[in-house]
């Protein structure tokens, strides 16, 4: 909390003020994580489903900066009971924004059901994301978006 405190330029007293503790911040920054991205998913699924779903990538760093909070609570929240129940309950609300990206664009190319290929695609994000995080080099921007493109190709889609 010190150190947030600081980088922030505020006292730990102020933090405390409106964090009880660490846990509660983690969960307050994912919060704020996933209302993001889950707003730009919604706004950006008229254009199509990949431009959607790249806004979930780590493609430049405003982008990276919201998926490196997203992984270090998902690791947080393995020892932390509290955390992980907002954790879930925030991979509902992603999930919810993928799938309402999903159902735009196959309301008249797929009878699949969408909530398997929501958790799908879900899936494939969160394995692209680990993989750019942890492999910058082995997955710079352009070979984040082919990957993610080969599957939404196959359900004929864009």
């Amino acid at each position: 909390m010190r150190e947030i405190a600081r980088e922030g330029g505020y006292t730990t007293g102020v933090l405390s003020h409106y964090f009880r503790n660490k846990q509660e911040l983690l969960a307050y920054a994912l919060g704020l994580v996933v209302d993001r991205q889950a707003e730009r998913v919604v706004r950006v699924a008229q254009v199509g489903l990949r431009p959607a779903l790249a806004e979930l990538l780590p493609l430049d760093a405003e982008r990276r900066r919201e998926c490196v909070i997203w992984l270090a609570l998902t690791t947080a929240s393995l020892q932390q009971p509290d955390l992980a129940a907002e954790l879930q309950r925030r991979c509902a609300q992603a999930r919810a924004a993928i799938r309402s990206a999903l159902s735009n664009a196959l309301a008249t190319s797929s009878t699949e059901d969408i909530d398997d290929l929501a958790d799908e695609l879900q899936a494939l994000i969160d394995g692209i994301t680990i993989n750019a995080l942890g492999q910058s080099e082995r997955y710079p921007p352009e070979r984040q978006l082919a990957v993610l493109d080969r599957p939404i190709a196959r359900l004929g889609l864009t």
